[in-house]
């Protein structure tokens, strides 16, 4: 299976606000482009006085996705976890244009909020966590622009109070993120070459016909 290694990592920190839509669409307080060690993607809410800190984390990744042009049939993102985080620690990745689309620029305190496309996600949620590898499944939507475009990118969020725009209550939703370890994105291609039945099996089961791999054969018998 294909690799491709995360061109441009970087994470943000929001602001704390006693109003959740505040902490959620403001600008970042800090960001750290080419973020290293550990980070927590994270949804945080706690109550007291003056009506209690909510705040956000996230983090953005950046893949030169330019050297594929074929149709892929899946594809994963793997991140290696730090600390393990307890439930609640829902996340997902979603559509971004951070790092000005095209991995060129460093990761603004714009890019917090206003680069995410919360209405595109670029993986099924991941309901678990572990210190080891942890593995997001790419959605269709994002086979499709891995093909199409030469930039990939994406921000990893907290699910149910972030993706989902609902303030679950008072809990630090979490997970904890080994940065020491390189990001991948593992991919597979759809099967080229001859793609029709041979005597009766269906291409999808034929990897050679008379010793021939079939990424090699455009015809059989002149068809």
């Amino acid at each position: 299976m294909p690799t491709i290694n995360a061109n441009r990592i970087g994470t943000g920190t929001g602001v704390v606000s006693s109003n959740f839509h505040t902490a959620r669409t403001s600008n970042a307080a800090s960001v750290v482009d080419g973020a290293t060690g550990t980070f927590i993607v994270q949804y945080f809410s706690a109550s007291g006085r003056g009506g209690g800190t909510k705040r956000f984390k996230r983090m953005f990744l950046h893949f030169d996705t330019s050297s594929i042009t074929s149709t892929l049939t899946a594809a994963h993102v793997d991140i290696d976890g730090s600390l393990l985080s307890p439930d609640p620690n829902d996340t997902i990745m979603l559509k971004s244009t951070a790092f000005g689309g095209d991995g060129g620029t460093a990761l603004a305190a714009t890019d917090f909020f206003s680069s995410i496309d919360y209405s595109t996600a670029y993986s099924t949620e991941l309901t678990s966590w572990s210190v080891n590898n942890n593995e997001y499944t790419l959605t269709s939507g994002a086979l499709a622009d891995i093909k199409n475009n030469d930039n990939f990118t994406l921000a990893i969020v907290e699910h149910d109070n972030d993706a989902a725009n609902s303030d679950q209550g008072d809990n630090a939703y979490d997970i904890s993120i080994n940065l020491g370890v390189t990001i991948t994105l593992d991919y597979t291609l759809a099967p080229t070459g001859y793609s029709h039945a041979v005597n009766g099996v269906a291409a999808a089961n034929i990897s050679k016909v008379n010793g021939v791999a079939t990424a090699s054969i455009s015809k059989v018998n002149g068809v």
